[in-house]
Parts: structure tokens; sequence; C-alpha cells
């Protein structure tokens, strides 16, 4: 979860190294963030953004959400569709279903009144809502209404814009629109918007998928499959993998039997309290060793394309913390564990 504002403690990173694999994320023009629910993705996206924008770039972040978890995080009590500046060189935008489906008639209408008149209908705005492929169409042709209007190849108001997605399933459904749309709509304007989404998709330098994951074995197999799956039916290679929420080293084992043996010549009460901290330090160690087979399994069948974010043991991450993960982002070198 996201925490309150507090003033950043890490300085700018205009001037700092940059991992190969960062660089190489930042060049895109979208960065799709997505993985399995409760893994730290919304972290992991801002985490993201705030890099972007501390080295130069204007940056926009769209949350796919009906309410923001970014705003309270600037001290904001809302964002909505419309792009917010909430610190330098970064914007944030909040799109619900219903902002997608207005945008999208208003796009085909031109008028706004009569699309705000038929939105008020309930029936109207439920039957949209009820159809399962609805949602992920809207919420990409808005993307990439976005990306044509103030991303790169519009009016170059934003360098790179970062998309929370909704969890993996939503992330499949979006991948097959185009395909689906293309079938369907031979000729006329939405074929036009099948070819346009499909290209900001799948063409080299558009939008870059980041799959977001902690190292346990559930999400680790949920995202390689996730990855193989997108491979095999829309030919979508992984921009890159994170491992949030990696334990970090907590003690050398020569630590440990020094501590032990300090322990045994010492009085009850500090020996039951070295005893009690030596158990919580191997509970962790344990974690760190099964997070670092779960990485090199990752690096492996990525080639190295994994980002190693460390767990902070907070439960509320403020600005300063998003981004010291930031900084660790910009840092991680392709193949560390």
């Amino acid at each position: 979860m996201l925490g309150p504002m507090v003033t950043p403690s890490n300085p700018p990173l205009h001037d700092a190294p940059c991992s190969p694999l960062a660089a190489d994320l930042l060049r895109h023009s979208v960065l799709l963030v997505t993985g399995k629910g409760g893994v730290g993705k919304s972290t992991v996206a801002v985490s993201m953004a705030r890099l972007a924008a501390q080295r130069g770039q204007r940056v926009l972040l769209v949350e796919l959400e009906s309410v923001s978890r970014v705003a309270p995080l600037f001290g904001l009590p809302r964002v909505g569709p419309t792009p917010t500046e909430v610190d330098r060189r970064l914007w944030v935008s909040c799109l619900d279903s219903v902002d997608s489906l207005r945008f999208f008639f208003t796009q085909q209408l031109k008028v706004a009144t009569l699309v705000n008149l038929a939105l008020r209908n309930r029936a109207v705005e439920g039957f949209f809502k009820a159809v399962p492929a609805v949602k992920p169409m809207l919420f990409l042709y808005h993307l990439w209404r976005i990306e044509q209007d103030m991303g790169r190849y519009g009016e170059g108001r934003f360098d790179l814009i970062v998309c929370d997605l909704p969890t993996s399933g939503f992330t499949i459904g979006m991948y097959a629109i185009p395909d689906t749309l293309a079938h369907v709509f031979r000729v006329g304007s939405m074929a036009t918007y099948a070819v346009g989404m499909r290209e900001l998709l799948t063409q080299p330098g558009r939008a870059g998928l980041v799959l977001v994951t902690l190292p346990e074995e559930m999400p680790v197999t949920e995202t390689l499959e996730l990855r193989a799956d997108l491979l095999r039916r829309h030919g979508i290679e992984t921009a890159a993998i994170v491992v949030n929420g990696v334990y970090p080293h907590v003690m050398r084992p020569e630590d440990v039997a020094h501590l032990q043996a300090a322990a045994r010549a010492a009085p009850d009460a500090t020996r039951e309290a070295v005893d009690e901290w030596l158990w919580a330090a191997r509970l962790l160690a344990g974690r760190r060793e099964r997070a670092v087979a779960y990485l090199k399994q990752l690096q492996h069948a990525m080639a190295g394309r994994v980002v190693e974010l460390p767990f902070l043991f907070r439960r509320d991450l403020p600005l300063d913390a998003v981004d010291l993960l930031a900084h660790r982002f910009g840092a991680t070198h392709e193949g560390a564990a």
C-alpha cells in the first residue's frame, strides 16, 4: 500500500548510472505493468514512473482504477481522467470503465453533451459494464489514443506512459482485442482502430510489457505461464520481469555461530532474547535462499531481463521509500541475484 506524501530523501538520478535493462525499458513509448493481485504492481509502476521522471523524461502514470492509489502519495484527495501534474515531470491519470466509455463515444459522436446524456441512463452504463470484453477494449482504445494524441506520436507532451494494468486475466483479454476486432470488422473505423491498437502492442519500441511477481512458488509459476501464453498466442515477448519483495541477506553463517556461542555464556534472559533474534534471522535467511532459487529460474527463462527489488519491512511506503525502489530499479544489472 502506498503511504502519504513526504519530502523525497533520494537525490535526482540524472547523472546516476542506469543499468542496460532499465535504460532499455525507459526507451519505450508505453510500459504496461501487470501481475497477480497482491504482488505490488502499483508500487512497481509508480517506482518506474518516478525513475523515468527523475532521469528527465516527461511521464504520465495511468491507473485503471475507479479510485487512484497514487493520489494520496502526493497529498491529493483524488485524481480523475484528466492528467494531473503531481510532481516535476510526472503526471497521473486515473481511468475507470465509464471514463473510457465516455471518451470512446465522445470521439465517435463529437458531441459531449449527447454522450453524457446517454451515460446518465444506468441501463446503458450497466450493459457496457456487463460485457466482459468491453472493459479491456475501451481501456486499450483509450490508452492508444492517449499515446497518439499526447505521447511521442502526437504532440509529444509525454515521453513515456506507464500504465498500471489490472491483474493478469485482464491483460490476456486486452492483447486479444485487436485480432478480435479485425475478425469482426473488416472495413470502417473499427477496423482502423484494430490496426492502431495492434501496432501499439506489437511494434518494437512502442508498448513494453512488465510482469511483476513475488519470489514465491505460485506467483512465479503464474508469471511464467502468462509470459508463455502471450508469446504463444500473440507473439508478445515480455520486456522484463520484476521480482518484488526480495528479502535481503541477514547474517553470515559465521556471525550466527558467534552469537550462539556468546548466548551460551550469557544470563538466561539475554540467552532467550538472542535465541529469538536468531530464530528470526534463520527465518529470513530461509526466505532469502528460496527467493534466490526463484530468481535464478526467472533469470534463465528471461535471459537475464529480471529486476530484483528489496523487501522494505514497512506496511506503508511513503515517497522516499518509492524513490529508493526507483533507484534500485535503475541500478539493477542484468543477471543480478
